[in-house]
């Protein structure tokens, strides 16, 4: 005689919703298929009832079929926690950088490294170099290469400090780059001279004058902006809006985007997290005000009818599930002036 019915045992983190997934059934079949053959008990009305053990279903399922996908874990105020374990990752990084018609790419290696954390807050990352950087894959060769290289090599190891979101907010270790700048500066003396290298190297030595200076510096940087994005928030049915600034004029304050932030529900069959945002520009400036890198709307104010520049926004996120730490990411941001900019990033695993 054909069973009417299969039993299904319950696991941790199973829902009406991801078993009906699951099954390819609407949750109010499944759930009114349970309730024909259980006990008052057992009884489903919105979710499982908590000490439900088992769940009557169709006879056709086998206990393979019912392989439940993991969800992603949020706490109580559907936030993505920041949970960084104390293991250093190596990434590559990539950027293809588009000025016009004109196309560079730029790749080098970094590792990343939790410390620490200085308060419920907030926490303290290093952030290092490990390779050279090749320039449209050619190492760096002409003169002025290696004098940029050799001086932002007194930048790391580098500190910072995160917040709770993920976000970057200041530097840590700003006396320590202070006091490698003065070694670092004499080697270069030694190897080069010229009144253009003590010029350029008075430029740096202004940047490393306070803290609020290399800050302000190092709010430019790409890879830190892309990479420590500030992904960690709070969710509304997976989805999460807020403007994001992104560095990509670096003559001028980060041009802002208005983002939407999605994040799967479930992890995917590699056992990561997918997050994406997507978004257009939207900056109180007008397309003149790029154009002349200016930090404030003067040609907004001044003509109310100016012209808007306009731009896209678009992130891809892949997360591992256990640390929730970035595995792999994919991160395009665009400005469309006389001459459009675009920057696409790609940083991952090695």
């Amino acid at each position: 005689m054909k069973p009417k019915y299969k039993k299904y045992k319950i696991k941790e983190g199973d829902s009406l919703e991801s078993i009906s997934k699951i099954l390819g059934k609407p949750t109010l079949e499944v759930k009114n298929f349970h309730n024909i053959f259980c006990d008052h008990d057992n009884f489903i009305v919105l979710d499982f009832p908590k000490d439900l053990k088992e769940l009557f279903i169709y006879p056709e399922y086998n206990e393979v079929d019912l392989y439940v996908i993991p969800e992603v874990f949020f706490n109580a105020g559907n936030k993505l926690l920041f949970i960084p374990i104390q293991q250093k990752i190596n990434y590559g990084v990539e950027y293809k950088i588009v000025k016009g018609e004109e196309i560079n790419t730029m790749k080098f290696e970094a590792s990343i490294y939790f410390k620490g954390k200085i308060d419920n807050q907030n926490s303290v990352f290093e952030v290092d170099r490990i390779s050279k950087t090749f320039i449209n894959n050619e190492e760096t060769s002409t003169i002025a290469d290696e004098l940029a290289e050799k001086v932002a090599s007194v930048i790391y190891p580098l500190q910072i400090i995160v917040d709770e979101e993920g976000k970057w907010n200041s530097v840590y270790n700003f006396h320590e780059i202070n006091n490698r700048w003065e070694k670092v500066k004499e080697k270069i003396l030694e190897e080069y001279e010229g009144e253009w290298v003590e010029k350029y190297l008075d430029l740096n030595e202004k940047t490393l004058q306070s803290e609020e200076k290399l800050n302000e510096s190092l709010s430019k940087d790409w890879f830190l902006n892309a990479y420590f994005n500030g992904i960690y928030v709070h969710y509304t049915k997976y989805s999460s809006k807020r403007n994001v600034a992104f560095p990509l004029l670096i003559n001028c304050k980060a041009p802002v985007y208005a983002t939407e932030q999605k994040i799967e529900k479930y992890i995917d069959d590699y056992k990561l997290i997918n997050i994406e945002q997507q978004g257009i520009l939207n900056d109180d400036r007008a397309k003149a005000d790029f154009e002349e890198n200016l930090d404030y709307q003067y040609h907004a104010m001044l003509n109310p009818e100016a012209e808007k520049a306009t731009g896209n926004f678009r992130a891809k996120y892949f997360l591992d599930s256990k640390t929730n730490l970035v595995e792999s990411m994919f991160f395009e941001c665009s400005i469309d002036l006389e001459i459009p900019r675009k920057v696409e990033i790609v940083i991952s695993l090695i």
